[in-house]
């Protein structure tokens, strides 16, 4: 058994060598091999997928390994199946999904049995939680349709628990790549000189100060920012802009704008009290369905590279806009590669 699972992982890791926005999934469960009189969730499933996150509809090859234990003369089955996933993409931690597929399942007996390998359909549903850093926790219902089974096996339930992780193609690194061309700065702060007491709140100034954020109150255009954040020489939060575009058709960062992403993780990492919403935006190539999935998709994938740097998935949300808000025309190509873009809304509570 534990030979078997080993084999499923080593096979989907080798899979997913050199790949970018690639997920690979790790379940355990149940399933119910004979459902004419009611479901019976008897035999121990071990799950193992490889996803391609940058589609629409994104393709997930799994393989799944059964070990039967309510059949006497089978001991176990090893499927392998491809499928096609539609996650229904939102701004919350909850990511619901769908997905369908077909397959080869082989039975292992050990003498003559009714059951047979034959090839299957399936259809599923489940949802996951994102957490820290792109990870996500999954809980996963699926349905089998045996092709020219006999009696007694005809349809197959499982449902499974687990989690899946992010894979890229080279190993993420804290530091300011070189690019091949001059970037605007994202960070425009004016500050004054402000001493910190033991509680991290600056110290008292002479005159009122109600906020203690070391601007009197009479040049305090922000009067109620906590006391921790830093501020301007008006007394607000710090801002920061994050611009970047993308290729046609894709959701992947391109390797000049990942500083950009890094500058702007950090300047998050330093101001604990803020949030962002990342919104993503298309050109008018495609379908209007059809942007609009790639516009949350180019959210999601900067959201994703935000929360790898250590920045809490609680700070961010995301939304997608298709192609309803241009900045330039769509009838040029330079307008369009405008258009392919995700802007950062930078949020402060309670500041104003």
């Amino acid at each position: 058994m534990t030979k078997v699972l080993l084999s499923l992982s080593t096979t989907v890791v080798l899979l997913s060598a050199g790949s970018i926005e690639n997920e690979l999934g790790i379940n355990v469960g149940a399933t119910s091999l004979h459902n004419e009189n009611g479901s019976q969730f008897k035999n121990f499933t071990a799950l193992a997928s490889y996803q391609m996150s940058r589609y629409v509809v994104s393709p997930r090859f799994d393989l799944e390994y059964v070990n039967v234990s309510d059949y006497k003369n089978m001991n176990s089955l090893l499927k392998a199946s491809i499928n096609g996933v539609y996650e229904f993409e939102n701004s919350t931690s909850y990511l619901p999904y769908v997905l369908a597929g077909i397959g080869y399942e082989k039975v292992s007996t050990e003498l003559e049995s009714e059951f047979e390998s034959h090839a299957f359909a399936q259809l599923g549903t489940g949802i996951a939680y994102r957490i820290e850093n792109g990870n996500k926790i999954q809980l996963e219902g699926k349905m089998l349709q045996i092709l020219g089974g006999s009696e007694g096996e005809e349809n197959e339930a499982v449902v499974t628990a687990g989690m899946s992780f992010p894979l890229n193609s080279q190993p993420q690194q804290r530091v300011v790549r070189k690019v091949s061309r001059p970037l605007q700065p994202i960070l425009v702060k004016e500050q004054v000189p402000v001493y910190v007491d033991n509680s991290q709140c600056p110290k008292k100034i002479a005159g009122p100060d109600r906020d203690r954020d070391g601007i009197a109150d009479f040049k305090d255009q922000c009067p109620n920012t906590p006391c921790d954040f830093t501020v301007d020489q008006y007394g607000c939060p710090v801002k920061a802009t994050l611009k970047i575009h993308f290729k046609t058709g894709s959701a992947v960062i391109q390797d000049y704008s990942m500083s950009q992403v890094l500058n702007f993780a950090n300047f998050l990492l330093r101001h604990k009290g803020s949030f962002v919403k990342i919104v993503g935006h298309t050109d008018n190539v495609g379908g209007d369905a059809y942007n609009m999935s790639l516009s949350h998709r180019r959210a999601k994938s900067v959201a994703n590279k935000l929360i790898e740097y250590g920045v809490s998935t609680s700070r961010i949300s995301t939304m997608g806009m298709g192609e309803s808000s241009p900045i330039a025309s769509n009838q040029t190509e330079a307008g369009k590669a405008k258009n392919r873009r995700i802007e950062a809304i930078l949020s402060y509570p309670d500041t104003k």
